[in-house]
């Protein structure tokens, strides 16, 4: 696995933070709902506080993971695409994560377009 996928166990792993998701069903194991469930979606942005891109490549990473779990347990029809996207990638607070990236950039002295440091 990767370093930000490692980042995102080990902020989920604990006693405090129960809510990970158990796989290939993908489902929380401490409340048995769809994860990421409601305890964790709040708790996954404080945890990437300090971060906060690295929560939605996080998320991004688990999306596709979870696709070919759940496509490999149930083939036919498979996951729906638009339903898995929402699931895990569509409460994430994205204009607020971007506009704190540009300032961060800003600040450093990056340039504001795209083409990085």
């Amino acid at each position: 696995m990767g370093t930000i996928v490692m980042r995102g166990l080990a902020a989920l792993a604990g006693p405090d933070h129960e809510h990970a998701p158990q796989r290939p069903m993908w489902l929380c194991r401490a409340c048995g709902g769809d994860w990421p469930c409601a305890p964790a979606r709040d708790l996954l942005p404080r945890q990437f506080r300090l971060d906060p891109l690295a929560l939605f490549v996080y998320l991004g990473i688990c999306l596709y993971e979870a696709t070919e779990d759940l496509y490999r347990l149930n083939p036919n029809p498979g996951p729906d695409p638009a339903v898995l996207h929402a699931r895990f990638m569509g409460w994430v607070p994205t204009d607020r994560m971007i506009r704190r990236a540009l300032a961060r950039r800003f600040a450093a002295g990056w340039p504001a377009t795209n083409s990085g440091p």
